[in-house]
């Protein structure tokens, strides 16, 4: 009995050391920026699309988006630098955020979403054009998440 129980442990580590565990968070999910592309200019009060490409591995799960004024001219590391305003203090900046879904599924997807930048902050009041950044992140099925950032210029085509 004694050496069937030990047969038993070294058929089982034996089969598991033969197993090779998949390490999937060593291949993160890839974005590519397809539009709106760095450095381009947005207006407030119309609509623009939104769209990247994202690969993985394993599938995907969502994305994130958060758009903010750089007009103090902070950085946030990977992202490809654009001519800037002068420094300035925001008087009514526009900050947003979006979130949606990606098909579990799939390991090469398009997103495309339409995003429409309000006109103003309220009936009298623009808000301040400029240097904006959105933050981009990528979550796939695995729950491991990456972060890239996208320079913009945001205008009004009226009061600049």
């Amino acid at each position: 009995m004694k050496k069937e129980i030990l047969l038993a442990l070294f058929v089982v580590f034996a089969l598991r050391a033969c197993i090779e565990e998949k390490d999937t968070e060593k291949e993160k999910p890839q974005i590519e920026l397809l539009s709106p592309l760095p450095c381009d200019t947005l207006y407030f009060g119309e609509t623009f699309h939104y769209t990247v490409r994202i690969t993985d591995n394993t599938g995907l799960g969502n994305i994130s988006m958060d758009l903010h004024n750089n007009f103090g001219h902070h950085n946030h590391g990977n992202h490809t630098s654009c001519s800037m305003d002068a420094a300035k203090e925001a008087l009514y900046p526009y900050a947003n955020a979006w979130i949606f879904s990606l098909p579990e599924k799939e390991k090469d997807f398009v997103f495309d979403t339409l995003i429409t930048l309000p006109a103003a902050k309220n009936d009298s009041v623009l808000y301040d054009y400029g240097d904006y950044h959105f933050h981009i992140y990528v979550t796939d099925n695995d729950g491991y998440q990456v972060f890239t950032s996208l320079d913009v210029k945001i205008l009004n085509r009226l009061g600049n």
